[in-house]
């Protein structure tokens, strides 16, 4: 299968990179003679997926080739298999772990290419049959004694040269900068001829049309935030990827004491107390862990409850760890200052309101001498716990958009730090509506959980990429404020008196008064998002923001940013 799939290619040439905006970058490789990726859903419908196929057969020119990128794919294998065959479908590319739900495709009799990172991955690879490997320029010479073909992917001249120099047959481009007049003339040449002028002009520069976003002393090269989520959703798998594409990462800090790193006391198999919840060890490793995955780029910092028990050492941890910001709501962090005192960390509190600000800077001031770096102001639509009662999280004079013009003039009577707006953020359409609005930027949680980077477990995912509209609802929560979340198991067992006992061992969350709350509502917060990131269907609490349902994918941090951002390639980074 790898002589049939390489024999006619001298130089192929990737697709590797996605589409911003309504330009079909999949079709223009595809007429230019390159090797077409586009990306299936996690559970893609079949039928739909066998007319974009189609499509893009219609569009192959030469020597071109159509892929498919599987390796976002969860479910509906066989449809998918069988979708790839009836349009031709030349090669798939996916990794080498596969879900079990997809093990079928180690039987098909079509090329394979297989993503790997290590000799491990690639050393699998070969033992199920692959056709040939993708892997970082910098790990070809390594892998080429396995005898595959190898693709190697560059994100600039350096690493492209370095590929093809250690033997490489061809090469991924990670950015359209890539395909210039010194590096790959003749290809870049067709592949623009196939475009119109704006679409050329975006390939070749961005869309300039994002600003930066600047934090006290960091410099962020998009206006995007990853929202902090607990337990085990953010922690430096996800916050370092984010910040590595020039945007700010946040670690969550609440139950890092189920960190694989955390030595701690346990009872009933939970960390036993605040102490083994949050450990300061535990968090520390998760912060150094993402400041290396950043590279130097974006900001790693840390979300922190006010709620939380063990407030104050918790901050002092994440500041004595390296946190290059602090973020905290869930009440409001009135002694935040005194906490970090003269360390170099910007502080970004969360607001519902312009009341809610207002008594933060004056208190701010008149204590410390200090006034936020920026503020997050956090609407209704947001996952997880509200800042309103149930009633205003369905009133349209709640919305971000309503409250954001009185936050902004709150803001001015202070100074000009950023405010970024969060809860139902969605797309690049969202972001420059609010940006219109007056805000520096935006806060996205919920997104976030469809990348391959998300520290949370596969099950996790899969339960927010599943959620049906009306699945994802308020619901009460031992805190004493609406949560909203995706309806499960969990809930049914609640009405049916058939709920996990609550125990309160690890004493998480103020508000709960040590159990009192969780027996009104009849749940453990601490524990049922435990259970959740454990991957646990039946007794696991899962999170989503109102725009959960529309989540369908599984990709990247780097597609994904470069989708909110669409400067294809992440030239501005």
């Amino acid at each position: 299968m790898a002589k049939y799939l390489f024999a006619d290619d001298a130089t192929a040439v990737l697709q590797g990179w996605q589409a911003p905006g309504a330009l079909d970058l999949s079709a223009a490789f595809l007429r230019a003679g390159g090797w077409a990726l586009p990306r299936t859903e996690a559970f893609p419908d079949a039928t739909r997926l066998k007319e974009r196929l189609h499509e893009l057969a219609a569009s192959v020119r030469g020597n071109a080739k159509l892929g498919l990128d599987l390796r976002g794919l969860r479910g509906g294998t066989d449809g998918v298999l069988a979708a790839a065959r009836e349009a031709g479908v030349a090669f798939m590319l996916h990794t080498a772990e596969l879900p079990p739900a997809m093990q079928s495709l180690l039987g098909i009799n079509v090329p394979r290419i297989v993503a790997v990172s290590n000799e491990q991955e690639a050393a699998q690879a070969r033992a199920q049959g692959a056709s040939a490997l993708l892997a970082p320029a910098d790990k070809v010479q390594s892998l080429n004694h396995h005898g595959l073909p190898i693709l190697a992917i560059a994100e600039d001249e350096a690493q492209a040269r370095l590929g093809m120099e250690a033997g490489a047959f061809a090469l991924q481009p990670r950015s359209p900068a890539l395909l210039d007049e010194t590096s790959m003339p003749e290809f870049s040449s067709r592949l623009m001829e196939g475009l119109d002028e704006s679409d050329q002009k975006l390939m070749r520069r961005g869309p300039g049309s994002m600003p930066r976003l600047r934090i006290r002393n960091l410099d962020l090269s998009y206006p995007i935030q990853q929202g902090g989520m607990g337990v085990g959703v953010s922690w430096e798998g996800l916050a370092g990827a984010v910040a590595r594409e020039g945007c700010v990462g946040l670690v969550s800090a609440i139950g890092t004491g189920y960190h694989p790193s955390a030595r701690t006391a346990q009872r009933f198999g939970r960390p036993d107390g605040t102490a083994s919840l949050n450990p300061p060890e535990a968090l520390a490793t998760i912060l150094r862990a993402a400041l290396e995955r950043s590279e130097g780029r974006g900001a790693v910092g840390v979300n922190i409850l006010c709620a939380i028990e063990g407030y104050e050492a918790t901050v002092r941890a994440a500041v004595a760890a390296g946190a290059q910001l602090i973020v905290s709501g869930a009440g409001l962090p009135l002694a935040l200052p005194d906490y970090v005192g003269d360390a170099d960390v910007a502080l970004v509190p969360i607001v519902s309101s312009a009341r809610a600000l207002s008594v933060i800077c004056k208190q701010w001031q008149r204590k410390y001498g200090r006034l936020p770096d920026a503020v997050v102001l956090e609407g209704p639509e947001s996952g997880g716990h509200q800042g309103f009662s149930p009633e205003q999280c369905v009133d349209p004079a709640f919305t971000v958009e309503n409250l954001l013009p009185s936050v902004l003039a709150e803001r001015d009577k202070w100074g000009d730090f950023p405010v970024l707006v969060a809860g139902g953020v969605w797309d690049r359409a969202d972001i420059m509506r609010f940006l219109a609005l007056g805000a520096s930027g935006v806060q996205m949680g919920t997104r976030f959980i469809g990348t391959f980077e998300c520290d949370a477990h596969p099950n996790f995912k899969e339960t927010i990429l599943n959620a049906r509209a009306e699945d994802i609802v308020l619901m009460k929560s031992p805190v004493g404020m609406p949560a909203r979340g995706v309806r499960t198991a969990l809930q049914s067992r609640m009405e049916e008196g058939t709920a996990p006992k609550i125990r309160c061992v690890s004493q998480c969350l103020t508000p709960c008064g040590h159990g009192k709350g969780a027996a009104e509502v009849g749940y453990c917060i601490a524990d049922r998002l435990a259970d959740a990131w454990h991957g646990d269907r039946e007794s696991g609490l899962f999170f989503s923001g109102s725009n959960g349902a529309r989540l369908k994918d599984m990709m990247s941090i780097h597609d994904l940013i470069e989708e909110l951002t669409q400067d294809p390639g992440l030239q501005g980074r």
